[in-house]
């Protein structure tokens, strides 16, 4: 029994400790942007992205995009916003309405995808369908 209660307190803090890595990454993504260190702010997005799969993600990427922009990537941010659409259903409004994506960045990726914004959308509608 000792031992059962130990291994959920281990499997407890293990996932207190993970929480507040994932936390912490984002926390330095957004401090590296805000410093205009783009390229750290950058590795730290995928970080990020990578170990958080299963949250609602679309702020980040749209912080994620911008430091791509910034950074004079326009093609890398118009592709993470691209992934924004596939797996958490972006909308033309999230691209026209927020308050976190740079305008222009925005423009841009409308005017790029607007042609495949439907298409990209259904991959989404149908990904949510099966899951």
């Amino acid at each position: 029994m000792k031992k059962i209660i130990f291994l959920f307190v281990m499997l407890f803090v293990g996932q207190i400790t993970f929480a507040k890595d994932k936390d912490l990454l984002l926390k330095e993504a957004r401090q590296f942007a805000l410093d205009k260190d783009y390229n750290a702010a950058i590795q730290s997005y995928k970080a990020y992205v990578k170990i958080a799969k299963n949250d609602d993600l679309k702020d980040v990427y749209f912080e994620f995009a911008n430091c791509y922009y910034k950074n004079n990537d326009s093609k890398m941010a118009v592709k993470t916003l691209k992934k924004s659409i596939k797996r958490y259903g972006l909308t033309e409004e999230d691209l026209i309405y927020n308050k976190v994506l740079d305008s222009k960045l925005s423009d841009i990726t409308i005017a790029e995808l607007y042609n495949d914004f439907t298409r990209l959308r259904n991959k989404y509608v149908t990904y949510q369908e099966k899951n």
